[in-house]
């Protein structure tokens, strides 16, 4: 592939309308070469092809990427985040991390900063996530929370008497988000943020779609009991279909049906969401009872509030502070359940010695035959996924690898020689 200009300017491809068409890989290396500015489209070609960076081709175009420099402390990480998002986060300029009155700046602590924040943005006390609060201890300081979900993160639903204040704060968290996500993926920086492949939708634009088989990714728990529901809708709908009852008995059966041997009547029910803080699915919900006749209604509403109206805020709160970076337009080459794959690379998978010796490559003083180099390879390749993700936020800053896995991690094993003083 020929890196000037006019091979550059001629990768402004179209949309590609039929995204199954090629591979992940090849739509991946499609987005990076269209989505951005010409420099970035160069670099991520010579990323791809390292001989040419050495060539001596005087008609080779050479990516003069942007490069600004932030200093942050690592108290209130969120907040400093917040500002450099502020100042930087529509800028084209290529952002490197140093910490306050630490040593070293460029990728490894830049990668730091966004799996930090990536942590932060999932504390319980923003109120942004529906999930399961998981404490954890941060040395001696008090424990601090966060949400955890199985499925990935969902935005918490809003009602619509959310006070204004409240409101207000829950949307500039999520503009914050949209634009530290958009950044990091034009700057090829990996996240560490699980989220939902409802949200994933949302950010393609299929909110449309979404529906209570969707329920599973957003909330499992009342997934599972808004399916038990709807089998009980599917039975009362059998028996009002069924010609050879009277309109009497198709009343009388109707009244019987019974979840978990209780009538749907019994079950407490009222038109509000479920584990939403009494966010009503309709005017007056608070003091309407759910009842075998209107079950239908109830989870339609249900759904529409759990997945659509309740998050509709954040969404296009979302949306904005993504597109102050790029379009989110460009992402319609991927699949939702890909987009994981594109925010925070490849998920775990297990380290074996081989690949470990094909992806590494020891250096200075070592080699694949270095005992040591093997006893290193069979520690790792006893690792399970936590070890792994703390010994990669170690040596790289990130808990995660990019796309490509190990092949791409660009890992090297030199030899020290440590001077003991006396």
């Amino acid at each position: 592939m020929i890196l000037d200009t006019a091979a550059a300017d001629a990768l402004a491809l179209p949309r590609l309308p039929s995204p199954f068409l090629f591979p992940f890989e090849t739509r991946h290396l499609l987005f990076y070469t269209t989505s951005f500015d010409r420099d970035r489209a160069l670099q991520r070609l010579l990323d791809m092809t390292p001989d040419l960076s050495g060539s001596d081709n005087s008609e080779r175009v050479t990516p003069r990427l942007d490069r600004r420099k932030r200093t942050v402390a690592r108290d209130d990480l969120l907040k400093q985040a917040e500002v450099v998002m502020q100042d930087l986060g529509s800028s084209r300029a290529l952002l490197e991390i140093q910490y306050e009155n630490e040593v070293g700046s460029g990728l490894g602590p830049t990668l730091e900063f966004y799996a930090l924040v990536s942590r932060e943005l999932q504390r319980f006390d923003l109120d942004m996530w529906r999930g399961e609060t998981v404490s954890v201890l941060k040395g001696g300081e008090e424990p601090v929370r966060y949400v955890h979900s199985p499925c990935g993160l969902f935005p918490l639903p809003l009602g619509r008497n959310a006070k204004v204040g409240q409101v207000s704060k829950v949307r500039s968290r999520f503009k914050l988000l949209g634009k530290f996500v958009a950044k990091a993926l034009m700057d090829s920086r990996m996240l560490d943020l699980p989220l939902s492949l409802a949200m994933y939708k949302w950010m393609l634009g299929h909110e449309g779609s979404l529906s209570l088989a969707d329920m599973e990714s957003i909330d499992p728990g009342l997934a599972q009991s808004l399916r038990q529901l709807h089998q009980v809708v599917q039975e009362k709908r059998r028996i009002e279909r069924d010609r050879s009852l009277s309109p009497a008995c198709v009343r009388r059966r109707v009244e019987a049906l019974q979840l978990d041997g209780c009538q749907v009547e019994l079950l407490g029910l009222d038109f509000t969401l479920p584990g939403g803080g009494q966010i009503e699915l309709r005017r007056g919900g608070a003091q309407m009872g759910v009842t075998v006749h209107n079950l239908d209604q109830y989870l339609v509403l249900a759904v529409h509030w759990a997945a659509l109206e309740g998050v509709r805020r954040q969404m296009e709160a979302f949306r904005e502070g993504f597109e102050a970076v790029f379009p989110l337009a460009q992402l319609t080459l991927f699949y939702a359940d890909e987009l994981e794959q594109l925010f925070c690379g490849s998920g775990p998978s297990l380290w074996d010695v081989k690949s470990l010796m094909e992806c590494c490559r020891p250096d200075h003083g070592y080699t694949h035959d270095s005992r040591a180099i093997k006893f290193l390879f069979e520690i790792l390749s006893s690792y399970r996924p936590e070890e792994q993700r703390a010994f990669l936020q170690f040596v790289t800053g990130s808990p995660r690898l990019p796309v490509g896995e190990l092949a791409e991690a660009s890992l090297f094993a030199v030899c020290t020689i440590c001077h003991i003083l006396y």
